[in-house]
């Protein structure tokens, strides 16, 4: 056997929408209306350009059953490209794209293999990539599937190299319905070499011996789906030994960005810091078109800063402007402003007002940990009595919140911030003067 190259790729949503997007903002709505049709262009020619052998596909290559003229389109493009490359595509289908609802039309064009229903079927289901290698694979024949696909592939004798393609939520990843679901030993007793897998849109390598890897999404919808997207470069010696490349494909980019305004006295300079965290995002890619960001703002910022802040819509539209300026446009998303108030707390020990009976009560809760729990039980009587216990997450224990003298602290300083928000602001601070 000789050295093979596989690109991997998985959850392309061709025609995948972004809801509310093109109103709020009409050109990243353009963008994004194009994002997924411009990942898989991407994919096609990263394929070629490499000269893989193979291009596995791990499922849901469009977003949902009976994919629009757009969609098909493209994707008989792009497999065409591939076929005419002499490059050979397997394919998996996934929840959104079982076999169900895949064009019949498009199951049968050259080059391309889409797998069955079940993995078992020698025949129609194990098609010989290349001398002495072959692919597995199993597709979806439901949108629901629940079944444990997975324990069902068995790697045939003689076969030097094998390759396993499949849609599936592997021990219950989070944020992704169990569709497929199967666990890691389910994958490392199957067999094969390397599996390349769908459904879960962060690229990810789950083991290394045999290599078990999520391709991810091609193109993030939102700003959970944040980071560099993209495809593996899948590289299998002449030895059996396997080696991912990731290789980025999203033309727009989602990540939320923490500014600590520490030491930052007005607008200008949180302005500057904005578009310099933003712009060191975009260095280290070379073919995003966008950024969408969500920006927290963290820190002790300047009494000035925070009053600018405030319930200001001004402010967020300025600073919206000044990131879409950028020579790669940067759309806000959202703001979220986590600063905290910089609090002289000594200077109100003796105030005979609200202020300084708070801070003395926090000073003895600070001393006095029982005193605390007990001020958080009454207080979980008080939520339970509003929401009722079902409200709180499986009952859990609020206490665990708030245990160690760490997490106290943190309580403290959060609920004296709330407070001088309410009743005012101290501005001569030094943070270290808090403890």
């Amino acid at each position: 056997m000789s050295e093979i190259r596989i690109i991997h790729a998985a959850d392309v949503h061709l025609g995948r929408p972004f809801v509310g997007v093109e109103r709020s903002n009409p050109e990243l709505g353009r963008l994004c209306h194009r994002a997924s049709y411009v990942a898989w262009e991407r994919m096609v020619s990263t394929a070629i350009e490499a000269k893989v052998d193979v291009v596995a596909l791990a499922g849901d290559v469009f977003d949902g059953p009976g994919p629009g003229v757009r969609g098909q389109v493209a994707f008989r493009e792009g497999v065409d490209r591939l076929y005419q490359a002499g490059i050979q595509i397997f394919m998996s289908l996934g929840n959104h794209d079982p076999l169900s609802s895949f064009p019949r039309s498009l199951q049968s064009l050259p080059g391309l293999h889409v797998f069955g229903s079940d993995p078992e079927g020698a025949c129609a289901d194990r098609v010989e990539a290349t001398d002495g290698v072959a692919v597995f694979g199993a597709s979806f024949q439901k949108s629901a599937t629940t079944e444990n696909i997975v324990s069902r592939f068995r790697r045939d004798p003689g076969i030097e190299l094998a390759i396993g393609v499949v849609h599936a939520n592997v021990s219950g990843i989070g944020g992704h319905k169990d569709y497929g679901p199967c666990s890691l030993d389910d994958l490392r007793v199957a067999g094969m070499d390397v599996w390349c897998l769908g459904h879960v849109h962060a690229p990810s390598v789950l083991w290394q011996d045999p290599l078990i890897l999520y391709s991810g999404a091609r193109q993030g919808a939102h700003v959970k789906e944040a980071g560099p997207l993209g495809c593996f470069l899948v590289t299998i010696t002449d030895r059996g030994q396997a080696s991912p490349e990731f290789i980025p494909l999203a033309p727009i980019l989602w990540q939320t960005v923490d500014l600590d305004l520490g030491r930052t006295d007005g607008v200008n300079e949180l302005l500057d810091k904005a578009r310099e965290a933003c712009t060191n995002l975009l260095s280290s890619t070379d073919n995003a078109e966008a950024l969408v960001t969500r920006i927290h703002l963290r820190g002790h910022g300047a009494p000035e800063l925070r009053r600018a802040l405030d319930g200001d819509k001004e402010m967020t539209e300025t600073l919206a402007d000044h990131l879409a300026a950028l020579p790669v446009p940067v759309f806000l998303e959202s703001l979220f402003d986590f600063t905290r108030a910089a609090l002289d707390l000594d200077s109100l020990l003796e105030d005979r007002g609200f202020l300084g009976e708070f801070v003395r009560l926090r000073r003895r809760m600070e001393q006095d940990p029982c005193g605390l729990a007990e001020l958080v039980r009454d207080l979980r009587k008080d939520l339970v009595k509003k929401v009722g216990m079902s409200c709180l997450a499986d009952g859990a224990d609020v206490m665990r919140l708030i245990e160690g003298p760490q997490a106290i602290t943190q309580f403290l300083d959060e609920a004296a911030d709330l407070v001088v928000r309410i009743f005012g602001e101290t501005e001569d601070v030094d943070t270290r003067d808090l403890h």
